[in-house]
């Protein structure tokens, strides 16, 4: 799952629980509200009647051998019962109902209803208990409180049921909860704005550095990303350009090692080359020094044959520097559509008087390929040149040269029949410098390798069984 998703998710998910928390607080705190209202308006009943009811407690005796309520309770009973729009009943002390009396009713009456046990023990030692009690399918608060005479002793139980009135709670709670959920409705599309907002900003940046990372190139300058504030994205692009400009330090220096190490093998390759034809230049000319003779013929003789020695030399000098030159720069002709059997036939034909045989049947006449012409053609001639040296003082030497499509490429075969290359020596014929004649650079091949990947393709050689060596040459198809 993305970054932004999971931070928008996790602000949905704190939201919404805050909703239900806050909604579950607000449901109990208007329970507890309710409940303590109901208990204080009780009370403040309560308080009320047993005051009205004192004047008439004062004077009243506990008859011998009995607790009685006065005819004036009754009376007293009814009158209050209208006042505060409630039921009230009286009972004896020892829990039994006397009097009941309901608002509206201009008579009491008697119901066969006791104290419950728990409110007679607790009125033992208080003056006044509050329990919850079921009737009638409805429930109640039940407030039982003991009235005392002037005396202060006890001569009856006052009781006022009340009905919990829930109907506040309803229709204030719903109203309540209905305006916090709107201001929560705006609230939480705010933070879904925000928190989208802020995401984006992040994911955004995060999003700049993952590209940036796959940018990074070892082999080129990579741009740092600039950024100004600091925090931890800040922090982490901070260590990204660290990174970088470490990496450049590297890169430039691997760079010069890489170009100093390639002038110096450059340079003991060239020196070794030139060095060899100027050893029996030196020689020569020394030679003629000692027995300088212009009169005799012998010595004029030598002198032409060692005339002849120095230009070949010289020859040889101007071609190891010209080979050091192709190699040193890359190949700069340019592309064009190149007919592979006429190339290939082109360069046969400078062969055509020497003592080899050539083998070439093209398999598809149209073959065309996108490359420098002349460089071509001096890849093939490079290739049946080292083929014809490996056949000298072979029987019945001969070069075959195939030429076919493979898939969306044209595959160039060059083959003879010498002696082949050995195995352990394969993967270093086509490095600068590494030759296994007696004479040359041993930049042919590497030239040739150079001229064909600079065309998008490849050049290998290709081990079988059969003896001699082959050549492969594979490039992209313009047919």
């Amino acid at each position: 799952m993305k970054l932004r998703t999971r931070i928008i998710l996790a602000m949905t998910t704190l939201m919404v629980t805050s909703l239900i928390v806050i909604g579950a607080v607000t449901i109990f705190y208007f329970q507890v509200q309710n409940d303590n209202y109901h208990q204080e308006r009780l009370a403040r009943k309560e308080r009320a009647i047993k005051t009205e009811m004192a004047y008439f407690s004062k004077e009243v005796e506990i008859q011998q051998g009995t607790d009685v309520v006065l005819k004036e309770f009754e009376q007293e009973v009814l009158r209050l019962s209208e006042v505060h729009n409630m039921e009230m009943n009286i009972y004896n002390t020892d829990g039994e109902m006397l009097v009941s009396a309901h608002p509206g009713e201009i008579h009491s009456e008697y119901m066969d209803r006791r104290v419950p046990s728990t409110a007679l023990e607790q009125l033992k030692e208080t003056d006044r208990v509050v329990i919850p009690e079921q009737r009638d399918r409805h429930s109640y608060l039940s407030d039982y409180t003991l009235l005392k005479n002037a005396t202060g002793q006890s001569i009856a139980i006052l009781n006022l049921p009340y009905r919990q009135d829930l109907s506040v709670n309803q229709n204030d709670l719903p109203e309540f909860l209905g305006s916090i959920g709107l201001t929560y409705l705006f609230l939480f599309i705010a933070a879904i704005g925000i928190t989208i907002l802020l995401s984006n900003s992040i994911t955004r940046n995060l999003s700049v550095l993952s590209e940036k990372l796959k940018t990074v190139d070892l082999n080129s300058h990579n741009e740092a990303i600039p950024w100004n504030n600091k925090d931890e994205i800040g922090q982490l692009i901070s260590a990204y350009n660290e990174m970088l400009s470490k990496l450049e330090e590297s890169r430039k220096l691997l760079a010069k090692t890489e170009r100093e190490g390639a002038w110096r093998e450059m340079a003991r390759q060239v020196a070794h080359e030139i060095k060899n034809p100027l050893t029996p230049i030196k020689l020569s000319v020394q030679h003629l020094q000692a027995t300088s003779n212009f009169v005799d013929e012998a010595w004029q003789s030598k002198f032409n044959s060692t005339m002849e020695i120095i230009i070949q030399q010289i020859e040889s000098l101007n071609k190891i520097a010209s080979e050091f030159s192709d190699f040193a720069k890359m190949h700069e002709g340019g592309h064009e559509q190149v007919n592979v059997s006429q190339a290939i036939y082109d360069v046969i034909t400078l062969f055509s008087d020497s003592a080899v045989e050539f083998n070439y049947h093209p398999n598809t006449p149209d073959m065309y390929i996108n490359i420098d012409p002349d460089a071509f053609r001096r890849v093939l001639n490079n290739l049946i040149k080292n083929a014809k040296q490996a056949l000298e003082g072979q029987n019945n030497p001969l070069i075959s040269i195939r030429a076919f499509r493979s898939g969306q490429n044209i595959l160039v075969e060059v083959e003879d029949n010498g002696p082949g290359i050995p195995a352990e020596l394969e993967s270093k014929i086509f490095q600068p410098n590494f030759t296994t004649k007696s004479s040359g650079t041993g930049l042919g091949l590497a030239i040739c390798q150079q001229i064909i990947e600079g065309a998008a393709g490849t050049i290998s050689i290709c081990t079988t069984n059969k003896q001699g060596a082959t050549f492969q040459i594979s490039l992209p198809s313009t047919s």
